[in-house]
């Protein structure tokens, strides 16, 4: 082939080779996660790679014993492995992994338009529009999933719609079921996709339906053969043990509240306006202006293999994003829509757009190499020069890089230190929510209390957890402190000088001016009742449950918030009864000043 007919894969690896060099550069600035350390997402992702590391179960909770995974494995078991092989600090290995997984990411998405377009140049702009630079680095499960396991789904459900070979029916089972355990918001949208194609082949072969079971049972069964054992890895417990029951609300917690309407017509509107009128980037500009013209395409061109996959596809993907207008008033539920639209109304959207490129090239044409070179290769130049631009702007001016230029607080290396030697990654240890976070983030080790929206378990009673923290802190009752320590396993208790602001926050004359991350349950009377038995103080409130998501659009609960009216004192928070029971085996002094300190809880 002659080499002129090679220049878009030349320009691949260009892009590769420059992504690699800015992002070596962008997070060599870097000494600790670009995220917050009370309840960050990349700190909650580096505690589930601890916990896999230092030998904790991939498929239960990094942070509760017993638990679901909140975080779902596939990523964080793959980045341990990176991390073991290379012989790398966890968080070290996390930033070293995205390079990789950008490398591996551009290929995917390179060989998935291929595929789709058979056309390198098609292929090398959708590579800068899917797996821009701006999109690294990849520290967290879902951008992990949204780079790797979103292309890999589509590659496999296209080969399998448009080959019916059995092959590309085990591929497509394969990847499905990973995708359970690589992001649930993915696969319940890969579900509801999949789900489309087999109505429309139904409606589409409805003359002819026994002849075409016939034909496609075979391939059907062996997509199923192969994705149940990969379901039930994750989905046993839930269905067959926890009878998917769930004793908390984790869907209207954290997002916008989708069960009102005013919120669901606002989301679809805007959702349109992301696609077709973004006018807010460059790269908004030019997307947007290919998805028109890749609609127009689609009313103008004949009907191909293509064009009807993409068709099938767009439709699964509003539908995936769209149900709660349906789920909400039916059922109560929804299915995250700001991440499902992420996932794969984005993805629709590239699509889309490609196909109007490829419209344009072969309405205006631009089959002569010359042509495209010029065509293709500014348009090339323009969405890497914007990717690039939003990456150096994101690592000089974002306020959580510029965090992550400090390194952690040499409190919690200390703390770090000797968690990882001394203690084993299931010793539980109790603490406020939000230095149970911190603990876990830090070493994997299991707490009895965590943000409820990173612990992200709908099965496990977070509400029952932050009460019987409380009667263990601050009750009245010793028995049933010590019965509380045993049944939840715990081992050791940690106080530092930010236990009462990471709950409270307090003016000069001792008057509440702010609630964090207090421990906290429903407004029931079972649970006052049980509160009041153990003489544990509450303030009845109407608030929001996760501290990062506040505003008029996120929905608020009926709470008990648990008092500081608790607090005995400043280093010693909890009821004096305990202390009898702690040993102290860990300290870390600034000018002189116990600021945090590691009990040995010992009660037998």
């Amino acid at each position: 082939m002659d080499i002129k007919h090679k220049i878009p894969i030349l320009l691949l690896v260009l892009y590769i080779i420059l992504g690699v060099f800015m992002q070596y550069n962008g997070i060599s600035e870097f000494k600790s996660l670009p995220s917050p350390i009370y309840g960050g997402d990349y700190y909650y992702q580096m505690g589930v790679i601890w916990h896999i590391r230092e030998g904790g179960n991939p498929l239960e909770s990094s942070s509760m014993l017993g638990g679901m995974p909140g975080y779902l494995p596939l990523y964080a078991y793959i980045c341990a492995k990176f991390c073991d092989l290379f012989n790398l600090d966890t968080m070290e290995g996390m930033f070293y992994f995205s390079i990789v997984l950008f490398i591996v990411a551009s290929v995917i998405w390179f060989y998935l338009f291929r595929v789709l377009f058979k056309d390198d140049w098609i292929a090398l702009i959708g590579v800068v529009l899917a797996n821009g630079v701006s999109a690294y680095p990849i520290l967290k499960y879902t951008n992990f999933t949204h780079q790797i396991m979103l292309p890999l789904f589509i590659l496999t459900l296209y080969l399998a719609f448009k080959e019916r070979k059995i092959i590309y029916y085990a591929l497509l089972g394969f990847i499905y079921g990973l995708l359970t355990l690589s992001h649930m918001v993915a696969f319940v949208g890969a579900t509801l996709i999949i789900l489309t194609f087999v109505i429309y082949e139904i409606y589409k072969n409805k003359n002819r339906i026994l002849d075409y079971l016939k034909d496609n049972i075979k391939n059907w069964g062996v997509f199923g053969a192969i994705a149940l054992p990969i379901l039930m890895l994750y989905w046993y417990k839930p269905i067959f043990i926890y009878h998917l029951h769930r004793p908390y609300d984790r869907l209207h917690m954290d997002i916008i509240d989708f069960g009102r309407l005013d919120v669901q017509i606002n989301f679809l509107f805007n959702t349109i306006k992301t696609y077709l009128f973004n006018f807010s980037s460059i790269g908004g500009l030019i997307n947007s202006i290919l998805v028109w013209i890749g609609l127009y395409a689609f009313y103008t061109s004949k009907e191909d293999t293509l064009k009807e996959f993409i068709k099938i596809f767009g439709i699964g993907a509003i539908f995936a994003t769209f149900c709660y207008f349906i789920t909400e008033p039916l059922l109560k539920i929804n299915f995250i829509p700001t991440y499902m639209h992420w996932f794969y109304l984005w993805v629709t959207a590239i699509i889309v757009g490609l196909y109007g490129l490829n419209y344009i090239k072969e309405n205006l044409n631009l089959n002569e190499l010359n042509k495209k070179v010029v065509v293709f290769g500014l348009l090339f130049i323009i969405l890497f020069a914007n990717s690039s631009y939003a990456f150096v702007n994101y690592v000089n001016n974002d306020r959580w890089a510029n965090v992550g230029k400090y390194p952690m607080p040499e409190m919690y290396v200390s703390l770090q230190n000797y968690l990882l030697k001394n203690t084993n990654v299931n010793d539980v240890i109790l603490s406020t929510k939000e230095l149970s976070f911190v603990i876990n983030a830090i070493s994997g080790r299991k707490v009895m209390v965590n943000r409820w929206a990173q612990q992200n378990d709908p099965y496990m009673n977070l509400p029952q957890r932050d009460m019987d923290a409380a009667v263990i802190l601050y009750g009245n009752d010793t028995k049933k402190k010590l019965e509380l320590i045993k049944k939840y396993h715990i081992t050791y208790l940690y106080w530092d000088y930010n236990w009462i602001n990471s709950e409270f926050q307090f003016d000069n004359n001792g008057r509440i001016v702010g609630i964090y991350d207090p421990l906290m349950t429903y407004d029931t009377k079972e649970n006052r009742k049980y509160l009041d038995k153990y003489g544990v103080k509450y303030i009845p409130m109407y608030f929001w449950i996760d501290p990062s998501a506040r505003n008029n659009y996120i929905r608020k609960y009926h709470l008990l918030i648990i008092s500081p009216q608790n607090y005995y004192n400043f280093t010693n928070p909890w009821k004096p009864d305990l202390n009898k029971y702690l040993v102290e085996v860990w300290n870390y002094t600034y000018n002189g000043h116990k600021i945090a300190v590691l009990y040995k809880i010992k009660v037998d």
